[in-house]
């Protein structure tokens, strides 16, 4: 099959709040998104929205993309107003120096923008050490009372920064991981037509903050086989080796052969490659000693479940200018769409 995929769709999804616990925005416009071409569509008790499809085979796909995005929480507000946060989900300082984020609040969301102690005020002290957290601020340009009326500690906020296309078919956006496997998937739902297999297109919560979606989803199917949709990270820029570089833009889709928490099967890579090979989708194999996504969570339900982690390579991964290339979407999509239509031999 061609792919033909909208790309508003995408870019509405990156648009969309929803930091890891707190995914509403994300899986409402999802439910409203899938509800016709669903068999049935439901939301458990931690939050995953569960869309399925009826096959033609007494077997079961399961389908995992992660919904939410890593972001801020605010733990205190001071006495002027600033508002110091943690991360939720791993974020590098560096790339939230001088940013923009929306914070989420009861009465709807601030503008703010992080700050820190200007360079020409600090001192040799502070220019030798790496900037942390808790250097960092966010200031909403409100008055003090007006702030404390308005943010509690316990609100969020996620990284502010508008869908771009540039390039040679590069987007760029904030929350591309995971949003871009989230697109995937709804690609692929909308377009399965009486699939072979009984397909579970689960759009998990809480991943970035330890698989807890998938650990608790992956309980609820009785799954012969998995492929779990996510991005990861592309280190094929200047100052890293080719041998670091993990995955590449422009490469094709990643075919996990080992991450931090998991290893696939040998069968269902092989099987995965050769189809890849027989319909022209460019692929590429994932080798990550570090990280992990909702295959890790997956592949150890009940007795085990065959799966195989497909990822979209993803430059500046964590922060608020991600980017990554349509054609890395069209080959995920494109084996993800013949894997649920046809069938696996594993």
């Amino acid at each position: 099959m061609d792919a033909k995929l909208d790309f508003s769709i995408l870019k509405t999804l990156t648009e969309l709040p929803g930091v890891s616990g707190r995914e509403t925005a994300v899986r409402e416009y999802l439910k409203n998104l899938l509800k016709d071409s669903a068999d049935e569509i439901s939301t458990d008790t931690l939050g995953n929205l569960i869309v399925f499809k009826k096959g033609t085979s007494d077997k079961n796909l399961l389908f995992c993309a992660h919904m939410d995005e890593v972001g801020l929480m605010i733990h205190f507000v001071d006495e002027r107003g600033f508002l110091r946060f943690v991360t939720v989900g791993g974020i590098d300082p560096r790339t939230l120096l001088a940013q923009r984020v929306r914070v989420q609040t009861k009465s709807g969301a601030l503008l703010g923008i992080i700050g820190t102690k200007p360079a020409h005020i600090t001192t040799e002290a502070d220019r030798g050490k790496a900037v942390g957290i808790k250097e960092l601020f966010i200031d909403l340009g409100l008055p003090a009372d007006e702030v404390k009326k308005r943010v509690a500690p316990g609100d969020w906020a996620v990284l502010d920064r508008g869908y771009e296309e540039f390039g040679d078919g590069k987007i760029s956006a904030k929350a591309l991981d995971n949003r871009a496997g989230v697109f995937v998937l709804t690609e692929v739902v909308r377009a399965l037509k009486n699939p072979f297999y009984n397909v579970y297109a689960v759009f998990t919560v809480q991943e970035e903050v330890g698989l807890r979606g998938a650990t608790t989803a992956a309980y609820g199917v009785k799954a012969d086989v998995a492929l779990c949709l996510d991005t990861t990270g592309a280190a094929d820029i200047p100052g890293c080796a080719p041998q670091d570089y993990i995955c590449s833009l422009g490469g094709g889709v990643g075919l996990t052969a080992l991450d931090a928490r998991t290893i696939t099967p040998e069968n269902l890579l092989n099987e995965l490659k050769q189809i890849c090979d027989k319909h022209n989708i460019r692929w590429q194999v994932r080798v990550a000693p570090r990280g992990g996504n909702d295959a890790g969570a997956v592949h150890l339900s009940k007795t085990g479940v065959l799966t195989c982690g497909l990822s979209v390579p993803t430059r500046n991964i964590h922060s608020n200018v991600e980017i990554i290339s349509k054609q890395d979407l069209e080959n995920t999509f494109r084996l993800a769409y013949w894997a649920g239509q046809n069938g696996l031999k594993v």
